[in-house]
């Protein structure tokens, strides 16, 4: 488990480096193209790729501080109080305990699907967060199952990476898009250079480069969602499974989260977060299975039932 949770620290790191690097390169590369066609400066190039360099380090740390925040408000919870749902209140209280963590903030959303996702930067700031239909209609054993779940992806820091990884999804999604549409609808002439053919070759070769940066953002932003490595799963459903001392009631819960996972406020940049995946049939992408961020549920509900039944895992 420590050796989880440091490789999940290791991966934060990495993760938040890259983004300032590729949000500097496509900085240089668009500089270099506004240089190339407006002729504005010869140093356009390094005063953009500076700027971005500086927005990606003031978005990383952000994205650190605020990005749970950010991932409540996409996804529409709200908190609820103890009084408010007495059962789900004693519940985590006395799991979190069991699982070695202090109390999370508990949240829910209004919707009929059955999920459920945890946030935060750490143990001391975690927040779980379930919808309106998995607490209606989940019996106490399950929803311990659920609950146990979550509060291992918190333990494990599982929420650190996951959370952090939606801002910068985002905000490589929303920067790419821009940067495109500019590429795409900007007028104005090319600069006739006087440099020769080759500044107009290596003008020509970035040019390119940036263009495909920014084209292979999504996919970079997918590979990005998939270092999260959905192992964590297996990993959060066989511990969350040892707190409550019944894998059953994991197993339960995911078959009937498995008919009805779908959210409506989920989103593709949050989907990795959930129990399950919350997309659902809206999700009809092309090799699905090779880009899904999480593990085939019935392998899920098969190990758990194995571990009920004392079997070893395959």
């Amino acid at each position: 488990m420590y050796e989880h949770i440091a490789k999940n620290r290791a991966k934060t790191v990495f993760i938040i480096i890259g983004f300032i690097i590729f949000i500097a390169l496509v900085g240089f590369a668009i500089g270099y193209y506004l240089d190339w066609r407006y002729g504005i400066s010869n140093n356009y190039s390094i005063l953009l790729m500076t700027f971005a360099l500086i927005l990606a380090v003031i978005m990383s740390f952000s994205s650190y501080y605020y990005s749970d925040r950010i991932v409540l408000s996409l996804t529409g919870a709200r908190p609820i109080s103890r009084e408010e749902n007495p059962r789900v209140y004693y519940m985590v209280e006395g799991l979190s305990i069991a699982t070695g963590i202090p109390m999370p903030r508990i949240y829910v959303i209004g919707d009929d699907g059955m999920n459920a996702f945890a946030t935060g930067r750490n143990p001391q700031n975690g927040v779980v967060v379930f919808t309106r239909g998995l607490l209606d209609n989940l019996n106490d054993e399950e929803l311990k199952g659920v609950i146990s779940h979550e509060l291992s992806h918190i333990k494990n820091y599982d929420i650190l990476l996951g959370t952090i990884v939606v801002i910068l999804v985002g905000m490589i999604a929303i920067i790419s898009n821009i940067m495109l549409r500019s590429l795409i609808f900007g007028g104005g002439a090319r600069r006739r250079s006087s440099k020769g053919s080759g500044g107009g070759i290596l003008s020509l070769i970035l040019i390119i480069i940036g263009i495909l940066l920014i084209l292979l953002s999504p996919i970079i932003a997918t590979l990005i969602r998939l270092a999260i490595n959905r192992n964590r799963e297996f990993l959060a459903d066989s511990t969350g499974a040892l707190v409550s001392r019944y894998p059953a009631g994991l197993a339960n819960a995911l078959k009937k989260i498995s008919m009805h996972s779908e959210v409506k406020t989920a989103s593709s940049a949050t989907a990795h977060l959930f129990t399950a995946n919350p997309i659902g049939e809206k999700s009809k992408v092309m090799f699905k299975s090779l880009f899904n961020t999480h593990p085939p549920i019935e392998e899920r509900i098969r190990r758990l039932e194995n571990m009920s039944l004392g079997v070893g895992i395959k």
